[in-house]
């Protein structure tokens, strides 16, 4: 069994991070020594708050915390954002329909237990991927729009809708999105073996019992990631539209 003693020690990690920092004068002691503290912190925090949540196993403790890691992840995908009109409710929406498509499907096929030892890690996988996904849907739809701001002005001069006349950037945002997260899922047990089946193996289960697991859990990062990116361009590129119809950037 892990102790504190183990967790002391691999600071010898840090330690060589920290060591390369200052030897190539990269000027990143303060962010590593920050991400150390904080990451020690919110683990063990979040670490007696789980032991609390599986202990107490009723439902609406297991629905509060999910909401919060989607609140969270919302926000934090609505601070990459910038330059796009209230994006916190676009990357909200999209979040909490990602995981409650996955919570249903998952539930009512049978494939894992309505405990909270189980849906709030897959939760905590889904928005993981979906909050990343988010991110560069937003990130790629703005700078798209600006980028072709006038193509799509021309095409909204011929009488094409706002829709029609960003459908490109729309689809370019989605597919360089989504790109990242299926190499993920392309190259796993081959290049890097995926959390949940490390997970499961160092915790004693049959590799092939947390390979079946973890086919699950590749297959749900393929489809959440997906509702995530079109429910973000779907929303998103009206932002940058008023209701004359007219494009907007950099609206505040």
């Amino acid at each position: 069994m892990l102790t504190y003693w183990d967790v002391l020690f691999s600071l010898t990690f840090v330690a060589i991070a920290f060591g390369i920092s200052l030897s190539e004068k990269l000027r990143l002691e303060r962010d590593i020594i920050e991400a150390t503290v904080r990451s020690f912190v919110q683990l063990i925090a979040v670490g007696y708050l789980l032991k609390f949540i599986f202990a107490e196993n009723h439902i609406l403790w297991t629905i509060s915390m999910i909401f919060v890691m989607t609140l969270i992840g919302a926000y934090t995908s609505a601070g990459r954002a910038k330059g796009i009109f209230r994006p916190f409710p676009i990357t909200l929406t999209a979040m909490m329909l990602s995981i409650i498509v996955a919570v249903i499907i998952l539930l009512s096929l049978r494939i894992i237990s309505p405990k909270p030892m189980y849906l709030i890690p897959i939760a905590g996988m889904v928005i993981g991927n979906t909050m990343n996904t988010a991110s560069i849907t937003m990130i790629r739809l703005r700078d798209g729009i600006a980028d072709n701001r006038e193509k799509i002005e021309v095409m909204l001069a011929l009488g094409k809708s706002p829709k029609l006349a960003s459908s490109n950037t729309i689809k370019s945002a989605m597919r360089l999105a989504l790109i990242p997260r299926l190499d993920s899922v392309k190259v796993a047990g081959v290049i890097h073996m995926p959390g949940a089946m490390t997970g499961m193996i160092l915790a004693g289960a049959s590799p092939i019992q947390a390979i079946k697991f973890q086919i699950i859990i590749m297959y749900l990062i393929i489809g959440t990631p997906a509702i995530a990116a079109i429910v973000c361009t779907r929303l998103g590129y009206k932002r940058f539209f008023n209701k004359y119809e007219q494009l907007v950037i950099n609206r505040t």
